[in-house]
């Protein structure tokens, strides 16, 4: 066997041991290197992975426990390998897995949105940064074309919206999660000037109706189109359009009718939940 074969086998016998112990493989490789070395790197990674995945969903690891989230990592970690050299992006996919486990397992029913509330904060932090909205031109539109307005968010701003109150849970770990919809609204705040100060991720707890309303604004309705959708009745269009001018949640805006156009043009953002 030519010396490259035999060694991309030997890789993928380890990748296959190191990610689920894989019994098959396991001989082979013993007469490469010592079971104890094996079980080592075994070890090793799975931790490595787990933790990984534990810096990414703080609450949800405090809300499972240690022990309980590190097994599910681990499960998660050999069912769906990180594909990127960028360990910061892994873990995407792992709110999506929680809400596919048998709910015999014995996993609570708001974990996947638990997940899904740390990783849009962990995206957050991450996210592209953008000079957030001039509110002088905003108040130059004209009050009869404000209907007309479609938003534009900052690349930060994230929306998760649940069957369970999860914010509560996020904010005081001792909370017992109620089965009651609402939404909840991430986004990072501004670095100001040269002192480097802001940049923090923060979140907040919106009405299942506002819910509704923010999803169809940062989805690119306007603002007549979001207020009179049907899932939207009961929403406060005021209170959500302070909350994200306040926090400089937004990047800009464009006007549905020409010739006006103010902002950068309108992109659906990703990380917003339907």
């Amino acid at each position: 066997m030519p010396a490259d074969v035999k060694l991309a086998g030997l890789q993928r016998d380890f990748a296959a041991f190191l990610l689920r112990g894989d019994p098959t493989v396991a001989g082979a490789l013993r007469r490469e290197l010592p079971a104890g070395r094996l079980a080592v790197y075994r070890n090793t990674v799975m931790g490595s992975l787990a933790a990984v995945l534990g810096h990414a969903h703080p609450t949800l690891c405090r809300a499972l426990g240690e022990e309980r989230f590190t097994a599910l990592a681990c499960r998660f970690v050999a069912e769906a390998p990180p594909r990127l050299p960028m360990l910061w992006s892994y873990g995407a996919g792992f709110a999506d897995w929680l809400d596919g486990l048998d709910a015999a397992g014995g996993n609570p029913p708001w974990a996947p949105d638990l997940a899904r509330l740390d990783w849009a904060m962990h995206e957050a932090l991450f996210a592209a940064d953008a000079e957030p909205l001039d509110l002088a031109r905003l108040a130059a539109i004209p009050p009869e074309q404000a209907g007309s307005l479609r938003l534009v968010p900052h690349p930060s701003l994230r929306l998760v919206r649940s069957g369970w109150t999860i914010h509560a849970l996020w904010k005081d770990g001792g909370a017992v999660p109620l089965p009651e919809p609402e939404a909840v609204l991430v986004g990072r705040s501004p670095v100001d000037g040269d002192d480097g100060v802001g940049g923090e991720v923060r979140c907040a707890r919106l009405t299942a109706a506002n819910g509704a309303l923010a999803c169809r604004l940062l989805a690119g309705a306007t603002l007549d189109e979001a207020a009179g959708d049907e899932a939207s009745a009961g929403a406060d269009l005021q209170s959500l359009l302070a909350l994200l001018l306040q926090n400089r949640l937004l990047a800009g805006f464009a006007l549905d009718r020409p010739p006006s156009v103010t902002g950068p043009a309108f992109t659906r953002p990703e990380g917003i939940d339907p």
